[in-house]
């Protein structure tokens, strides 16, 4: 053995054998590597969703971006066993920042996969079309639902904020129906106050979901009352002040009135029926205290007793010219005119009205209707009773000896 290891040539054939392999081992491993990775097939994904990068506070994509399949030639183990794609990881994504409304078609990219990893996406771009979003404000709705409790009644909701903004693309802006607040109230016996979601919704009355609502949420009061209701008073005032005196003013100690009673009674009334005064026999200043009456099935009037002061002064009298006669109840096809006694076209009356100066004062013609009703009559000349209304029934009256019938004569116009 020594002598081998002393022999030159025989320690150079050692050397040479050790370099060959040497270089073996760094020049052919390499392409048994390149090799195997060659031969591995792709991982395919198909029906992976396209993240879009865009102004989303300007913007608003309206298509449907496409699926699109991506093939991933790679070593990686993670592509040997998963069946999806994971978005935090992997991303497959367009970049629309910085483009104008209208159509466009880009290109699709892909990152986050290996290094070295050859990634084909098909289709190679896919369609986006953006849209300019537009700000608008709403009046807020509120959708009332269940049943409160016996007896009570829901008033009107109040709202805070009662107008919200409503963010949509331009052509979404004509389809806007409303915006509204759903409140449950079934049950309740008091005030339901509560913070409702908002959700909008187009014309033909379904749910728009993609917009934008600022803010989302609002707080609604929606009142449960008890079954009472408070109207208006209106007096009762039967015949009329002798002659030569009228009603100045008349002053009550409560305009309005509060009345229990089934929410159905009550509900109905715009006034309350007050009591009867009969005027025949004042001539002066007056001081009544008078009872509430109960009307049909009221159960209850606050206050029960009312103070009605009445001033009563000497009448004038006041001629108002150039009134309009008017007719009603003229049939179609038909036309009338109001003939004065000589057979002329009479079109206005003067009248002349009696009260208390300061009542007269403030009148004018316009506060004076002359109408005369032809209603059922036919084609022809007919005495017709005139009727006056004014402004001022309790205060004011048509003078004695006023015209009250006028003769009107109907014609059938030509067919």
């Amino acid at each position: 053995m020594d002598k081998w290891l002393n022999n030159h040539w025989i320690v150079r054939g050692i050397a040479l054998l050790l370099a060959i392999m040497v270089w073996m081992i760094v020049n052919l491993e390499p392409e048994k590597s390149n090799s195997s990775q060659s031969g591995t097939p792709p991982r395919v994904f198909e029906q992976v969703d396209v993240k879009p990068y865009y102004d989303a506070e300007n913007y608003e994509i309206v298509n449907k971006i496409s699926k699109v399949t991506v093939a991933v030639e790679t070593e990686d183990p993670f592509f040997r066993y998963s069946n999806f794609l994971s978005s935090s990881s992997h991303e497959v994504y367009v970049d629309a920042r910085g483009l104008p409304s209208g159509p466009h078609r880009l290109q699709v990219k892909t990152r986050g996969f290996p290094d070295g990893a050859k990634v084909t996406v098909m289709p190679e771009y896919v369609d986006i079309t953006l849209e300019k979003l537009q700000t608008v404000e709403v009046d807020v709705e509120v959708d009332i639902v269940g049943t409160v409790a016996e007896g009570y009644k829901v008033s009107d909701p109040i709202l805070k904020p009662f107008r919200v903004y409503v963010k949509v693309p331009e052509s979404q802006i004509s389809k806007i129906g409303s915006v509204k607040a759903k409140v449950d109230v079934n049950g309740a016996d008091e005030t339901v106050v509560t913070n409702a979601k908002l959700k909008v919704y187009d014309t033909m009355g379904k749910e728009m979901t993609d917009v934008e609502i600022s803010p989302m949420v609002v707080e609604v009061n929606v009142p449960i009352t008890s079954p009472n209701e408070v109207v208006p008073i209106k007096l009762n005032l039967t015949n009329e002040l002798p002659d030569g005196y009228s009603l100045s003013s008349i002053g009550m100690d409560s305009d309005v009135v509060k009345i229990f009673g089934p929410i159905d009674v009550i509900g109905k009334l715009e006034t309350y029926p007050g009591p009867t005064i009969d005027l025949s026999t004042i001539t002066s200043d007056s001081r009544l205290q008078v009872k509430m009456p109960l009307a049909p099935k009221i159960v209850k009037v606050e206050p029960d007793m009312l103070n009605v002061t009445l001033t009563v002064v000497p009448s004038e009298t006041k001629q108002m010219t150039g009134i309009p006669l008017r007719i009603t109840g003229l049939e179609e096809n038909h036309t009338a005119e109001i003939l004065g006694a000589n057979g002329e076209k009479l079109t206005t009356l003067d009248v002349n009205v009696v009260g208390a100066p300061s009542i007269l004062e403030k009148m004018t013609a316009n506060d004076i209707q002359i109408v005369a009703d032809i209603s059922t009559l036919p084609a022809g000349v007919h005495e017709v009773p005139l009727i006056y209304n004014n402004n001022q029934p309790d205060f004011v009256k048509i003078a004695k000896g006023t015209i009250e019938k006028v003769t009107v004569e109907i014609t059938k116009k030509p067919e």
